[in-house]
């Protein structure tokens, strides 16, 4: 039911964290877990996993952030961060209703204990988690994280599984996080060409209107082609001129 579903965790720098982040996935049918330059992986890890130690033994260990989301269609970043995110950002329950209707492979991103999801990162984003906690007292560990948003994964297919009616008939085809890097690469390289971006606020605000938008696979195709028109034009006029 969730193999389409993976929990990354970034730069995880306590071992334990891991162990416990399994053990939370695990008891709401979760499996994938996808580890970003952990620290280590140890024996403290497999402890606190407490019985979910083949989530943490059979954990994909990747390099970097872009190789952990490259196959998704859809990524969402936790973020306590709220400036500049408005627009995106989702808590709990309507993120889980939103990933239930999603066929291709979703990533759910959790950051560094300390510091969160970079900038950066962030705007790799299609979404942002936000867990509306106490105000005076926000302080989620990342297990206790995961759990909550493991939950609300689990509640909502279960309510989609005695409905099947409210789910959508039409398989809509989303691109993944490597196609999406490659448009956004495009499309900085011709409009840098025409002399419409000249600074990179330009192309975070473009990344963050194309990932609100949800473009759909056939979509980047005419995008791309557009793209690849305007190149050819002024292809022409430079020899013409």
């Amino acid at each position: 039911m969730f193999d389409h579903i993976r929990i990354v965790l970034i730069e995880t720098s306590h071992s334990g964290n891991i162990g416990s982040a399994a053990r939370a996935m695990k008891t709401m049918g979760l499996s994938q877990l996808y580890l970003v330059s952990p620290k280590s992986v140890d024996k403290q890890s497999l402890a606190l996993a407490a019985g979910a130690d083949d989530i943490v033994t059979n954990a994909h260990i990747v390099s970097s952030f872009d190789e952990a989301i490259a196959d998704c269609s859809l990524v969402i970043g936790a973020s306590a961060r709220l400036r500049h995110l408005q627009s995106t950002l989702l808590g709990p329950r309507e993120c889980a209703e939103k990933i239930s209707l999603y066929q291709g492979n979703i990533a759910i991103v959790f950051g560094r204990e300390r510091v969160g999801l970079r900038n950066e990162e962030l705007l790799k984003c299609h979404y942002h988690l936000t867990i509306p906690a106490n105000p005076d007292y926000s302080s989620l560990n990342l297990a206790m994280a995961v759990q909550l948003v493991s939950y609300e994964l689990r509640m909502a297919f279960l309510a989609n599984k005695e409905n099947e009616n409210s789910l959508s008939l039409i398989e809509q085809n989303y691109p993944t996080a490597e196609q999406l890097a490659y448009f956004f690469e495009h499309t900085e390289r011709v409009y840098q060409s025409l002399g419409f971006i000249q600074n990179q606020g330009v192309m975070q605000k473009l990344r963050r209107l194309y990932n609100r938008a949800s473009v759909e696979e056939n979509e980047l195709n005419i995008l791309h082609g557009m793209l690849s028109a305007v190149e050819k034009r002024l292809e022409l006029l430079n020899i013409d001129s």
